[in-house]
């Protein structure tokens, strides 16, 4: 049939709207679930969930009250995929987490043992009609009035389906009219040409990339979960992220979070919309793991956090045999297709940082997690594994690198730098012997040199080299960032410490080490609502206590700084009774008793070698006594402090400054 011979129907056609009946949700509480539409809203926002996530919400919430067995979730929801039942659980805790409580606290998922689950809040089904356009009194629908042959071949185009409602039935051909042919002809073939060009576009920008490669992107690659919790390997879990991180992290325009940030998500209650939430990023590659049968398969979803949408999914299957072999072809096949996806030029470096020996990669996986907590007992267990693991295989760079890093932390946190530093540079030297472009070895090498050996100049050139080798590094930025506060570089310290938070913004570490510098930088009101913060979310550092005290103390808000030294000293354990004590004395003596009990302690514990020479220097400078804390300058000199690679900078220390002594002590640590 031609258009001419038809110009009713197109009059009719162009001039109708679509015949959807009506509108179906289901509403429970403050939330809205619209399954056609594929959206979850709270109090009319949309709340991001994977698309696996509201299949089983739906297949929950339409069953509302009624027990859903994990079965019948597995058949429903994965029917084309490999899963365990494992895989249930998990989704439920990540709605849960989504979903939260209601106002009476209940939960909204009800667990039945060994069973299944419910959806236990009420649930109100909504069908609300929407109204249609008829006009005199003509309640027929388009597609009651198309001829026999048209409602055949366009209603059998799944690819575009105008009329998904319409009811197809054969009718009389329409009468050929006469007037106005022409006109009704060009109006037709006009909004058909329109619908047409708005599916071409909306076709295209669906397959193809989006994304600017000019404009940066940034992404966290979380560590893989077993879909059997039985049956892990952290060198799965762990080690085929590291290898995705390197192969993507020198990518140009694409920020990627590095291990440190992202090594948190390896629980398997952690959740992608958590990690989402969390690194502020522009992408997430969630991954599962399943080992079977002499395999191992391995499904990633790339996730983009602003839409809560699966942009692609990428699945790998290779050889358990060699588990290395795993990462490299993962980092490789995965990594190419991600970049591909993001719109990135592909790189071909080697992304390999493992060593042969899989049991030393253990060894130095767990003792990163444990040097990364940042406390001197931690420290020390990491030492010993990254001995081990340096032991199995006597070339391992990167073991070399994570031992230097122990050892620098040791003596951090109360070690004797004359004993810990030397260990630490050997280690250091060795990483880079073997490898010297371990951006690890470099940063750790930078730290070594400017703390311990006074070499500022040269500590620069390999903080610098790291940033270099690994510019997403938040690890090289922080150290870097500590290097310049040293050196009374204020702004460019803050600049970097920033920096490391935004490559890192989950690490409570990177956050007092921002607070830290601003309260050195002596911008006190800054630095007391920084590590404020820190204390609403990670309240067990004694030293953030410590800091804020000193805070106000330099402001001369001597009530603020001892209630925040005595919330410090209550976080660290210290009995009633000695709370007390410190009260009394406050009460008698004011701040300036607090520092004079403080000073007793501190040289009766620095005779016991509990606390280092400096702890004695600062307290006899603030409270006049100038010999004495010169006297224990020179002690801490002797012992290579830390205090001494902060004499400029430390405001402690001000009482000490116009003593020509002090500055002989700044020349001789090679501050000038």
């Amino acid at each position: 049939m031609s258009l001419e011979n038809s110009p009713s129907f197109l009059l009719n056609f162009s001039e109708c709207e679509m015949n959807v009946e009506e509108k179906h949700f289901y509403q429970f509480k403050s939330f809205r679930l619209d399954v056609e539409e594929r959206q979850l809203l709270r109090n009319g926002d949309s709340v991001a969930l994977t698309p696996k996530a509201f299949d089983v919400l739906a297949a929950l919430v339409e069953r509302g009250g009624h027990l859903v067995e994990k079965d019948e979730l597995l058949k429903s929801v994965w029917a084309d995929s490999f899963v365990e039942e494992a895989n249930v659980p998990r989704i439920v805790h990540t709605l849960r987490k989504v979903l939260g409580e209601d106002e009476n606290g209940n939960k909204f998922i009800e667990t039945v043992a060994k069973k299944g689950y419910r959806f236990v809040a009420e649930v109100d089904e909504v069908r609300e009609p929407i109204e249609r356009n008829h006009e005199n009194g003509n309640h027929h629908s388009a597609a009651e009035k198309l001829p026999e042959t048209i409602v055949t071949e366009k209603l059998s185009a799944a690819e575009f389906q105008l009329l998904p409602s319409a009811k197809v039935e054969t009718v009389a051909p329409l009468v050929k009219e006469q007037k106005h042919t022409t006109r009704f002809t060009l109006i037709a073939v006009g909004c058909l040409s329109a619908v047409f060009l708005i599916f071409l576009v909306s076709f295209n920008r669906q397959s193809e990339s989006p994304l600017n490669p000019n404009e940066p992107k940034s992404i966290a690659v979380l560590p893989l979960k077993s879909l059997t919790a039985e049956n892990r390997d952290s060198i799965y879990e762990l080690g085929v992220a590291d290898s995705l991180i390197l192969k993507l992290s020198p990518v140009k325009g694409l920020i990627v979070r590095q291990l440190s940030a992202t090594r948190q998500y390896a629980d398997v209650e952690q959740d992608a919309i958590a990690a989402e939430r969390e690194q502020k990023v522009d992408y997430v590659l969630a991954s599962n793991y399943q080992i079977a049968d002499g395999r191992v398969r391995i499904t990633s979803q790339l996730i983009n956090v602003q839409s809560g949408l699966v942009e692609e999914v990428f699945k790998e299957e290779q050889n358990n045999s060699n588990r290395f072999a795993v990462q490299d072809a993962v980092a490789a096949n995965i990594g190419q297709k991600l970049l591909k996806k993001l719109n990135r030029e592909s790189n071909n470096l080697s992304t390999k940082r493992y060593a042969p020996n899989e049991e030393a990669y253990r060894l130095y996986l767990e003792g990163m997690n444990l040097t990364d907590k940042h406390n001197g007992r931690d420290a020390r267990k990491a030492a010993e594994l990254f001995e081990q693991a340096v032991k199995l295989d006597p070339n391992y760079a990167l073991g070399y690198a994570g031992l230097a890093y122990a050892h620098w932390t040791i003596s951090w946190y109360g070690g004797n730098e004359n004993e810990e530093f030397p260990k630490a540079m050997n280690a250091v030297q060795r990483a880079l012997a073997l490898d010297e472009n371990l951006a690890e070895a470099h940063s750790n090498l930078g730290q070594i040199q400017h703390t311990y050996e006074w070499k500022h100049l040269e500590a620069e050139k390999s903080h610098r080299r790291a940033i270099e080798l690994e510019p997403n590094s938040s690890f090289a930025h922080r150290t870097y960032g500590f290097h310049l506060l040293d050196m009374g570089r204020f702004d460019e310290a803050v600049a970097e410490m920033k920096l490391a938070i935004d490559l890192d913004p989950n690490s409570s570490w990177n956050q007092r080490s921002l607070g830290n510098i601003l309260y050195l930088a002596r911008r006190y009101d800054e630095a007391i609502v920084q590590l404020k913060r820190v204390v609403e979310t990670d309240a067990n550092f004694f030293t953030t206590y410590i800091k804020l005290s000193r805070s106000f103390e330099q402001k001369g808000d001597y009530a603020q700084a001892f209630e925040w030294f005595l919330r410090g000293e209550t976080q660290s354990g210290k009995s009633a009774e000695e709370l007390n004590a410190w009260k009394t004395v406050y009460d008698e003596s004011g701040w300036q008793g607090v520092l004079q009990r403080q000073l007793e302690m501190s040289k009766e514990k620095e005779k016991k070698g509990e606390v280092k020479s400096a702890a004695v220097v600062r307290l006899s400078a603030k409270l006049g006594d100038t010999e004495q804390a010169f006297a224990y300058l020179e002690k801490s000199y002797q012992k290579r402090e830390l205090l001494m690679i902060q004499l400029l900078i430390d405001p402690q220390l001000d009482s000490l400054r116009s003593d020509p002594r002090f500055d002989e002590m700044v020349k001789r640590v090679e501050l000038k």
